[in-house]
């Protein structure tokens, strides 16, 4: 038996991605594929647009067969632990022989070329990254200067051009895309890697190309419009199923907007208040100065909407800022983090799978080096954030999230906690 998979996010599920999944089965001659998604919170350190469920649905309504959950505490992590875990993940279910990953390039030659010299770095690199940093950069543009500069001394590299490379390294799906190959060699995985050019517009971009569209700009569109005439300007950059259940779980009002997750912020706003510049070096990458400029920040007179801007700099991307603030709402302290860590994951979260493909799940059940989770009760009965299973300490969180993540709801009807508990495997 044969298996593709895809790491994906889905926020929300649009035709690009269905492009992604139908060339993904086209290119691998492969019928069977499994996704793994992230969570209600996404490796950009933001409330997914819909929860994890509902993207189930979308994903396995619009082909995906089986879908899995990466764990929260890899997934709002940096693109390289993001990558890791979520290769790593793949590699322990033992039923994945390829993956395809969409990037702006198209090529796996060149991303390859550019995984293996990041993953073999020479004293020069070593040298000119931390210059780079020294001067303010942030991680990674001084990552891609440092390449740059030396990129000749990589064999590989050297068919290719320094303007060539530059610009792989600038987007980002490509870099993600070198992750997801640096992970896989340093892995010495078996499972082959693939690439499709990413169709339509740019990750970030805000314009329309024919009926493609960033999930940014979707989401853009929801939050900046009266939601009937969203869901009609958003109707043909989605799949007919995906948009239905966008529609469904919009009119149920079970869907996050950009201003609730003001209530984010107001609680960890709190919870700064409470705490001492010192507190805050307990988590992972907060050092340097930035505890003393997170815990300034919080005391200040200021609107939710702008405390992230008043702590950027230079030399930290948004996306950065955004994990370490949400690492700090979760209490995810640098401690348990590393014990997740530590010979994880500890086991694969099955969200949903396609009605007649029920034997992929037999299939992991059976070969799985790790254990297989369906109904998180039969592991735990309560959320236990000191627990010291890795597994159990790991679980915790992602339900703890799924809880948090409710109150953010539109409609707080529907606001319950431990749904986790009593969700049922989806079937479509």
């Amino acid at each position: 038996m044969s298996v593709t998979a895809l790491i994906v996010e889905y926020n929300p599920f649009h035709n690009g991605h269905q492009y992604h999944l139908n060339q993904s089965k086209k290119i691998t001659n492969n019928d069977n594929l499994l996704v793994i998604m992230s969570g209600n919170f996404t490796q950009r350190g933001d409330a997914a647009l819909l929860d994890k469920w509902a993207r189930t649905r979308q994903a396995l309504s619009c082909g995906a067969d089986l879908v899995l959950e990466l764990p929260l505490v890899y997934n709002i992590r940096s693109a390289e632990y993001f990558a890791y875990y979520s290769v790593l993940s793949l590699e322990k279910s033992n039923i994945v022989d390829s993956i395809v990953f969409g990037s702006e390039a198209g090529d796996i030659k060149i991303l390859a070329a550019a995984a293996r010299a990041l993953l073999n770095e020479s004293p020069k690199f070593k040298r000119e990254l931390q210059n780079h940093l020294k001067n303010g950069l942030n991680y990674p543009t001084a990552r891609r200067r440092a390449l740059l500069s030396c990129y000749q001394n990589y064999s590989e590299l050297q068919n290719y051009d320094k303007k060539s490379i530059a610009k792989i390294l600038k987007a980002p799906n490509n870099i993600l895309g070198i992750e997801y190959l640096k992970s896989l060699f340093s892995l010495d995985s078996n499972i082959k890697a693939n690439t499709i050019k990413r169709m339509g517009t740019d990750y970030h971009s805000q314009e329309i190309n024919q009926d493609y569209a960033s999930a940014s700009l979707i989401r853009n569109l929801i939050n900046s419009r009266p939601e009937s005439e969203a869901l009609t300007a958003v109707n043909r950059l989605m799949p007919s199923n995906s948009w239905k259940i966008l529609k469904e779980e919009i009119e149920k009002g079970r869907f996050v907007k950009k201003d609730s997750k003001n209530n984010i912020t107001n609680k960890l706003i709190d919870q700064l208040r409470r705490k001492k510049a010192e507190d805050l070096k307990e988590y992972k990458g907060i050092k340097n100065g930035l505890e003393n400029r997170i815990i300034e920040k919080a005391a200040a007179s200021f609107k939710a909407e702008n405390f992230l801007n008043s702590i950027k700099s230079k030399n930290l991307t948004e996306s950065r800022i955004k994990r370490k603030l949400l690492q700090i709402y979760f209490e995810l302290k640098a401690e348990k983090i590393k014990r997740t860590e530590t010979n994880g994951p500890h086991y694969l979260r099955v969200l949903g799978v396609k009605k007649g493909k029920e034997f992929l799940l037999s299939q992991l059940q059976q070969k799985s080096e790790v254990e297989i989770i369906i109904n998180p009760a039969a592991k735990i009965s309560r959320i236990e954030r000191n627990q010291k299973d890795p597994l159990k300490l790991s679980l915790s969180y992602d339900l703890l999230a799924s809880d948090l993540y409710a109150l953010l709801y539109q409609n707080l009807e529907h606001s319950q906690a431990h749904r986790d508990f009593h969700q049922k495997l989806i079937k479509i």
